[in-house]
């Protein structure tokens, strides 16, 4: 399927709302499937790192009068440690009752590849299921059509700013390319970083490419992933290669702050807040998580990365945030899948999505009220939306060699155009 059709139809769940690895290792958790609380009641478990959004809808449901109780169990909030943690569980058979699941295919429990493998109970013919955009669809069903979670949020990548350090310094936030290099000297010289980079957490050296390869890339040429399944095109020979050197100039124009390698992306977030840096690129949800824990009175704001000096050119990078589904080992499917048909109504969606700081996936008629979403919105219009490119790779191992290869990019030990080889290396290996 091209990245053309998926943009058509990723604008259904914006529409909606604003109305590496196989699987190897032995289990290290004690923590059985089917966990009670000792009582007559029975105790569903989930295992989610979007933790807070989570526990807010875990207390709304637990209110209700379903027979059963839900209980979060403890999961690393890092994306890459839950991965890493939730596999094993999954092999070990001892994971959650349901999961959060990545979308796509890019990593280990992803979607389509655990989801391939069995790890995760079909949901294509629950009642809600027909109501999941296509788009989302698309991304966390597998191959042969199970359909294994249900989306929470839509969410995208972009620059995340402190505005009001920014009208303090009386710069603006960048339009254009050169705008973003001029905004980081500017910082420099009113003595505060651009752009914060955390680079120690591993899941943000994707950020920036993501970012730039959306306009450059996959907004100019929608057909770019099957193209490189036909042996047509590769990451070397296209403009991920200029990407890849606007990275680079992005550092040596003073961009970030010293060693990103040895940064973690925490200290960028509270740089942010205190507005001694600017701003980051991250995930649009950031601006919420942002917000949380800065002065009242600072005003955080979400915009595009511009990649070229055209404004018209650029696109959004966008895909479906935390998604959750049925593992397929559970002694409790019935109450597990009960509770999964809660996420997917319209209240239990605004509260996930409101908490997490992003676009609802499921909202049918109701709002929401954020700078976010109407950013977001504004693209989706404009049909200048990308998908996040790791969730149509063909495997789990291309993600992992761009995250290498940017630390070792950043640390002097590559260059770009080795990261590209091994990118393509990967995606052809699979």
């Amino acid at each position: 399927m091209s990245l053309k059709t998926q943009r058509g139809l990723f604008a259904g769940v914006a529409a909606t709302a604003l109305l590496g690895m196989t699987l190897t290792a032995c289990s290290t958790s004690d923590t059985p499937p089917d966990a009670s609380d000792g009582g007559d009641g029975v105790v569903v478990t989930i295992a989610a790192s979007s933790t807070t959004a989570m526990d807010a809808v875990i207390e709304e449901f637990n209110k209700t009068d379903a027979g059963f109780t839900v209980e979060r169990v403890d999961t690393p909030t890092d994306s890459g440690a839950y991965r890493e943690l939730i596999g094993t569980q999954l092999v070990g058979g001892t994971a959650a009752d349901v999961l959060q699941i990545p979308p796509g295919g890019g990593n280990n429990i992803s979607a389509r590849v655990a989801g391939a493998d069995g790890y995760y109970l079909d949901l294509k013919d629950e009642a809600w299921a027909s109501d999941v955009p296509q788009a989302a669809s698309e991304q966390l069903s597998t191959e042969d059509g199970l359909l294994v979670a249900v989306p929470m949020v839509f969410a995208s990548i972009g620059g995340i700013y402190n505005q009001t350090a920014i009208d303090e310094a009386g710069l603006e936030v960048p339009e254009t390319w050169t705008d973003v290099l001029a905004f980081c000297a500017d910082a420099k010289a009113a003595g505060k970083i651009a752009y914060g980079l955390g680079l120690s957490d591993a899941w943000t050296t994707q950020l920036i490419p993501y970012a730039l390869t959306s306009t450059l890339v996959y907004g100019a040429d929608p057909d770019f992933v099957a193209d490189q399944a036909a042996g047509k095109a590769t990451f070397s020979d296209s403009e991920w290669s200029e990407a890849m050197d606007m990275y680079t100039e992005m550092q040596t124009a003073g961009c970030f702050n010293e060693a990103p390698v040895g940064t973690p992306y925490a200290e960028v977030q509270d740089a942010v807040r205190a507005g001694t840096t600017l701003g980051t690129v991250s995930v649009s949800s950031e601006a919420t998580a942002i917000k949380t824990g800065a002065a009242e009175d600072v005003e955080i704001t979400y915009a595009p990365l511009p990649a070229t000096d055209e404004t018209d050119d650029t696109n959004l990078a966008t895909s479906v945030g935390p998604a959750y589904g049925v593992n397929a080992a559970s002694k409790h499917i019935d109450q597990a899948k009960e509770f999964i048909a809660y996420l997917a109504t319209p209240e239990a969606q605004l509260l996930f999505a409101d908490t997490f700081g992003d676009t609802a996936a499921m909202a049918g008629d109701l709002t929401q009220d954020s700078q976010v979403v109407e950013v977001a919105s504004g693209f989706v219009a404009d049909g200048k939306i990308t998908t996040f490119p790791d969730r149509l790779w063909p495997n789990p191992t291309v993600q992992p060699a761009l995250f290498d290869g940017v630390q070792a990019m950043f640390n002097g030990q590559a260059t770009g155009a080795d990261v590209l080889t091994n990118m393509d290396n990967a995606f052809n290996a699979g």
